[in-house]
């Protein structure tokens, strides 16, 4: 005799992946894997991958950085400006800016990854507005997991800088030309240079994977976690050209 099978049991549950799963389906089956964060969130681990590869990054990156020729730069825009000032006053200004950019350089992984705790926040915030469900560590396991791009072009442009030797740190926003602002001057044409530097494919790709990862979590459509990300997208970049567009008039003034 032959037992029948009952079809009023539970399917299993889906097997979780563990973060390295993750972060390799985070670039190869996106949809899948942001499924899985929405269902177990993880946090420690992608994190720790960032900041060590952030870290790692920075210091193999730092001795290759012609901090000189920035301070020369900063130095002819200074004079312009004011014609009188001394050459005392250049060198103790050079040697605050040096420093200061160094020890920013350093903190730089920290800060992205308060960067990232404030888009997950907005974000997760601006999606419940909308009806979205889904809780704070959801949305920022999901933030960090989406970001993982921007992680492949640090990694990027720390051996394109150590490959070139020494690079002007006034040029590291295109050291990879993964966006057209390659295509105009930065002091020349700072607004263009601003506006052009956010059309980057890799910020690109970590948009797309924030509505795939969003979507997944608050349960909105994706047509309408895209409407809500792309248009906080749009107003980010409108206050970033307002900046670029502020520091040009005051240069000019």
């Amino acid at each position: 005799m032959t037992t029948a099978i009952d079809s009023t049991q539970p399917a299993p549950a889906p097997v979780t992946k563990n973060a390295f799963q993750r972060i390799a389906g985070v670039f190869f089956s996106p949809v899948e894997t942001f499924a899985d964060i929405a269902r177990k969130p993880d946090i420690l681990v992608p994190l720790l991958v960032i900041l060590v590869i952030s870290y790692v990054g920075t210091f193999l990156s730092m001795p290759h950085l012609d901090w000189d020729a920035m301070v020369a730069q900063q130095a002819e825009m200074v004079k312009k400006q004011n014609p009188n000032v001394s050459d005392a006053d250049i060198e103790r200004m050079g040697r605050i800016t040096k420093s200061m950019t160094k020890v920013m350089g350093y903190m730089g992984p920290i800060l992205i990854i308060i960067g990232y705790l404030i888009v997950a926040l907005v974000v997760w915030g601006a999606c419940r507005l909308m009806g979205g469900e889904g809780d704070f560590k959801q949305a920022f396991s999901a933030t960090l997991y989406a970001h993982f791009p921007r992680v492949l072009l640090g990694i990027i442009a720390a051996v394109v800088i150590m490959a070139r030797g020494m690079v002007d740190p006034s040029t590291l926003a295109t050291v990879v030309k993964s966006s057209p602002a390659f295509l105009v001057d930065m002091k020349e044409q700072p607004v263009l240079f601003a506006l052009l530097g956010s059309i980057e494919l890799f910020q690109i790709w970590t948009i797309v994977l924030l509505i795939i990862g969003f979507a997944a979590l608050t349960k909105l459509s994706r047509a309408k976690t895209a409407a809500i990300i792309i248009s906080l997208w749009v107003i980010s970049l409108v206050v970033k050209v307002g900046f670029a567009a502020l520091g040009a008039a005051r240069m000019k003034a």
